[in-house]
């Protein structure tokens, strides 16, 4: 709930229940004339932790008066923050009437596209970190926050949610992005990442294998050696060796391939 109002709101929270708070939420804004409602369309349709906010035209100001005594009738300008569902029917002093529908809050969605789920960058590690992140109802999304393990990194507010990592040093990361819709409900997404200082040199063939030598390795952390023909997705490595290191560099030996193949070798945690 990030979107500043700055006005007094009264919370219908029950039957004849009313607390005068200062707030920011998202709200639907009403203003009242002599002939009717405009601005929002009628019925108001909002989800849980919205606010309602009625102002006049000039004209007023207008009492707004619960039709089942869901709040006590006060004078435009003003503003009702419903935090349960149903429907609440209203009119004013001049005859109109009006309907505020209030739904249950659907949570955001998000999803981290960028880096993939296990990546394996190279220290310092910089790169793009991204998400989708959508809202189904009428609340809308707020922003989308970006942590690198505990610590946050960025806030976005508007699409493309992405941010820019660097200088990432060596060692295992959780990725988390948390979208927040209007209403504040919250959803979050998490990955893991390895950055690694490993390098790859020499690949040669001996006595019909194909070898190649592995530096940056660190005594007593397993190691597996991955292989993929297509670099598409991290989903398309798999593992064909795994040892532990007694060295910070060994050579690692694997069977030629019929095809062509890339190589990787994964530290693990």
């Amino acid at each position: 709930m990030k979107r500043e109002i700055g006005r007094w709101i009264l919370t219908v929270t029950s039957i004849a229940c009313l607390t005068c708070i200062s707030t920011s939420v998202a709200r639907a804004d009403v203003v009242v004339t002599d002939d009717g409602f405009s601005l929002s369309p009628d019925p108001v349709n909002i989800v849980v932790g919205e606010v309602v906010y009625w102002q006049d035209d000039g004209s007023g100001p207008y009492a707004i008066t619960s039709d089942t005594g869901d709040w006590q009738p006060f004078l435009t300008p003003g503003g009702l923050l419903f935090n349960r569902t149903g429907t609440f029917n209203y009119h004013d002093d001049t005859g109109n009437f009006g309907t505020v529908n209030v739904f249950p809050n659907v949570p955001p969605s998000v999803t981290i596209t960028n880096p993939a789920t296990n990546a394996v960058l190279t220290a310092p590690a910089t790169f793009v970190f991204g998400a989708d992140a959508s809202d189904p109802d009428t609340d809308g999304l707020s922003d989308v926050e970006f942590y690198v393990g505990t610590n946050p990194v960025d806030d976005v507010f508007s699409s493309p949610f992405t941010t820019t990592i660097t200088n990432l040093a060596v060692g295992t990361y959780t990725l988390k992005a948390i979208a927040y819709d209007n209403g504040g409900a919250t959803t979050t997404n998490s990955i893991t990442i390895y950055v690694q200082n490993l390098v790859l040199i020499a690949p040669r063939l001996v006595a019909g294998k194909f070898l190649f030598d592995v530096s940056g390795l660190t005594i007593g952390r397993t190691n597996v050696l991955q292989t993929s023909t297509n670099l598409a997705s991290a989903a398309n490595w798999a593992a064909v060796v795994t040892n532990i290191a007694t060295t910070n560099a060994m050579s690692i030996t694997n069977s030629v391939a019929n095809a062509r193949a890339f190589f990787r070798v994964v530290q693990m945690p």
